[in-house]
């Protein structure tokens, strides 16, 4: 008897699930795109679209796009993403080409290219400024090059995420940075001025804070910084001084409460 690893019966599992909501045309044709190497490709019908890059399949079963990320709910154009992606995908029959080295998150959603007809949809959101590069190894890393180009040329149009940035307003939904400890696991944005600015070995530190007090940092790791540098962005000096307001989720670490910023489009800074 042949004993089979998780992995693969996760994949015989997933298509038995997948195979019976697709179209017999689907599964009988033969798709024009290439599928990328080491994924596993299967077919089914989006039914829900959750957020910019998260949809649910027939079967209740969730996607997360690989190599992208797109604004959490709360944060700016949040609603253009999800927009954007339902008009791709919603109530079609979508190609997943899932990676095989990491089949699913730790939220226990599937982690996939997705194609419909002749649109990649990842690319497409990164293209047109709905979403910015997120690669997490070993699933990827093999369209980071590709994945970068477009980011690049959406920066370069500066439309989307990359588009002029608005003059300071704070809002009611924002917080200063000396209550940041008070919103731990809460993706909030915060305003402050960043008071300094340190490089460390594998991250720079951004130090916020409102008058004196500095209340949150800021981590932007090395490999991040890439995405920096493509938008003409020196993070070690541009925002020193600067007051800034920063999206993402509050986190306590080593009793400080810091925000991992992977993009310049989770911090703008106010001239």
């Amino acid at each position: 008897m042949v004993t089979l690893s998780l992995r693969n019966a996760f994949f015989i599992i997933l298509a038995a699930i997948l195979n019976n909501a697709i179209p017999p045309a689907v599964q009988a044709g033969q798709s024009s795109e290439r599928t990328t190497k080491g994924n596993n490709t299967q077919h089914s019908r989006a039914v829900a679209v959750i957020d910019g890059d998260t949809i649910e399949i027939k079967g209740g079963i969730r996607i997360r796009y690989l190599g992208v990320d797109t604004p959490e709910i709360g944060q700016p154009f949040y609603e253009e993403a999800k927009n954007k992606n339902k008009e791709l995908v919603l109530g079609k029959t979508v190609r997943l080409e899932i990676c095989k080295a990491e089949p699913t998150d730790k939220y226990g959603r599937i982690l996939a290219y997705v194609y419909t007809d002749q649109t990649f949809v990842n690319r497409t959101l990164l293209r047109e400024g709905y979403a910015r590069i997120l690669i997490i190894p070993p699933c990827g890393d093999d369209k980071e090059e590709e994945f970068r180009r477009y980011q690049k040329e959406a920066m370069e149009k500066k439309i989307g995420l990359w588009s002029k940035k608005k003059k300071k307003i704070i809002t009611k939904d924002f917080i200063p940075a000396s209550d940041a400890a008070r919103f731990i696991d809460e993706r909030k944005a915060i305003y402050g001025r960043v008071i300094a600015v340190q490089e460390g070995r594998k991250a720079l530190f951004l130090e916020i804070g409102n008058s004196i007090k500095t209340g949150l940092r800021g981590v932007i790791f090395k490999q991040d910084v890439k995405n920096f540098e493509d938008d003409g962005i020196n993070p070690l000096s541009y925002y020193r001084g600067k007051e800034v307001v920063v999206y993402g989720k509050i986190k306590m670490y080593k009793g400080s409460p810091e925000i991992v910023i992977g993009s310049p489009s989770q911090i703008e800074a106010w001239q």
